[in-house]
């Protein structure tokens, strides 16, 4: 009986047992791969979440960057009439009213600031600077912005590492994460400040951003910031703060820099625990520069104080302003309104002595390419421009067109008329043959 069951037993494992393991098999072939389908999903899902809060992102910079043009329109009438007016009253109640207006209008021009820094379209003006050298230096200013109560700790590469970024809104930047850093550090704690270069290789939570970068991480240790509003930080005007205790412009101006300037800035939090925020800025293989001299154009006048100008400006009250600030200078002011009529005026009359136009302006010609034009036509005509926002600041800066930021004030004017000026003259100089 034994012998008869084992041969039957015998010829159905046969069949049995491979049929077993082959269903075994298909079973784990199944599992591993609806894995990689949930695996996948769950990747996919990242992106698009990350490429919607892009998108949103980007949506509300250029919102917020249109409102700063116009912003600053207004800005520059009432600080140009303020200014105007001070040569002409001399009340002390009339004066304590202009300074009141004044300190208005530099409130002002900070919250544009901040707004065109979101939106990307802050004019800078980069340098190759090393973070090795520059941190520690901070760290010296952060220690008399934040108090005793707080111990800063900066951590950065033993060697030389350099990006390029406008250094003023790089300060201004790790400023804006420090004090929020305090803000959530009420009884004392600890910022620590790491400089790392890092290889980015296309992480959506990088914003796809891949190469050569350095990680500058912020992180306190503070009460955290809660998940379901995390997404929301870097939006501007958005703030967990109490109300009148924060504007909701810090963050947003640290990423709008952090993206202009080629990389981005991400945070990570736990409530509790603290908070890191990081950011990516391309890395740089140029020799940095050492700090620049503070500038004496404030106490020289203009290289030429004297000539005629040709204004190109199509709103009336910012051309009234900004011819008063000329013939101060002593120029003879020629107007007009758009680039086209500037160019027919100079075909007209070449004898001008600075073009100074604005660069968002109808009639199909903005003013980097009037300054493109007029370089071609009438190479010896130095070119100013100015704006409250525009995308094409940056460009101006790059081909060596000096730009003056809207609102601006008459030593800011005689500067950068200045600068325009000696531009000019070194473009000819290198320009003529040698003999």
């Amino acid at each position: 009986m034994t012998g008869e069951w084992l041969s039957y037993m015998s010829s159905h494992l046969v069949f049995g047992l491979p049929a077993t393991a082959f269903l075994f098999a298909g079973l784990g072939l199944a599992l591993r791969r609806t894995r990689r389908l949930y695996d996948e999903a769950d990747r996919r899902e990242a992106v698009e979440g990350a490429l919607r809060q892009s998108q949103r992102l980007e949506a509300i910079g250029q919102l917020t960057g249109g409102v700063a043009h116009d912003f600053n329109n207004l800005l520059m009438i009432i600080s140009g009439s303020v200014q105007r007016l001070r040569g002409e009253l001399t009340d002390k109640k009339h004066m304590r009213l202009l300074d009141m207006m004044a300190t208005a209008t530099q409130r002002g021009e900070s919250l544009t600031r901040q707004l065109l820094s979101y939106s990307r379209q802050q004019t800078l003006t980069p340098q190759v600077i090393d973070l090795s050298q520059r941190l520690p230096l901070l760290r010296e200013l952060l220690l008399r912005s934040l108090g005793g109560d707080i111990e800063i700790k900066v951590d950065v590469p033993d060697g030389v590492c350099a990006i390029r970024v406008d250094p003023g809104e790089f300060e201004l930047a790790i400023l804006n994460l420090a004090v929020n850093a305090k803000d959530a550090m009420p009884t004392g704690g600890t910022l620590s400040i790491r400089a790392k270069a890092v290889m980015l290789k296309g992480e959506a939570t990088e914003e796809g951003l891949s190469g050569e970068f350095v990680a500058i991480r912020v992180a306190d240790t503070g009460h955290g910031i809660p998940p379901e509003i995390l997404t929301r930080v870097f939006e501007p005007f958005f703030t967990t703060k109490e109300v009148g205790k924060g504007t909701g412009l810090g963050l947003s101006q640290v990423y709008g820099f952090a993206r202009q300037s080629g990389g981005t800035a991400t945070i990570s939090s736990t409530e509790g625990r603290g908070t890191a925020i990081t950011i990516y800025l391309p890395r740089s293989h140029e020799a940095p520069q050492p700090p620049s001299p503070q500038s004496q154009s404030q106490t020289q006048s203009p290289a030429e104080p004297a000539g005629t100008v040709l204004l190109v400006e199509d709103n009336a009250d910012v051309a009234e302003v900004g011819a008063a600030f000329f013939r101060q200078l002593g120029y003879r002011v020629r107007s007009v309104v758009n680039a086209k009529a500037a160019l027919a005026a100079l075909r007209l009359d070449g004898d001008v002595d600075l073009v100074f136009s604005d660069i968002l302006m109808p009639g199909g010609m903005n003013g980097l390419e009037l300054a493109r034009e007029i370089s071609a036509r009438f190479p010896t005509i130095p070119v100013l421009l100015t704006t409250g926002y525009s995308a094409s600041a940056q460009d101006a800066v790059r081909q060596g067109v000096v730009v003056l930021q809207k609102p601006y004030d008459f030593e800011s004017l005689k500067r950068n008329i200045r600068e325009a000026i000696e531009g000019a003259k070194a473009r000819r100089l290198q320009a003529a043959p040698a003999n």
